[in-house]
């Protein structure tokens, strides 16, 4: 069995979330953008990796209006992203 640092583990990295409205072609979504340490949303956006870790997932319609689904956790590439606020309310999707 090879050792764990071989195998691929990493320790798991502190990150604050922040509670944002995401649009995509053909979704909105709201959820928490996880982020590390000292990173704005922007940090994120900008980061090298091409996916961002949101949880507590609502995806609704292109326009916000219909729920379609909800997830615990969803992995979303940056280059489907048209746009990001970050939704203070945490809960109304505009």
């Amino acid at each position: 069995m090879l050792p764990t640092r071989e195998r691929g583990f990493r320790p798991q990295a502190s990150t604050f979330q922040f509670p944002v409205i995401i649009q995509t072609i053909h979704n909105r979504i709201a959820g928490n953008l996880h982020a590390r340490e000292n990173e704005r949303i922007k940090d994120a956006l900008n980061s090298t990796d091409p996916f961002l870790a949101i949880t507590q997932v609502r995806i609704f319609d292109v326009h916000g209006e219909r729920q379609l689904s909800t997830s615990d956790f969803l992995a979303i590439n940056r280059a489907n992203i048209i746009w990001v606020i970050e939704n203070a309310a945490g809960g109304a999707v505009p």
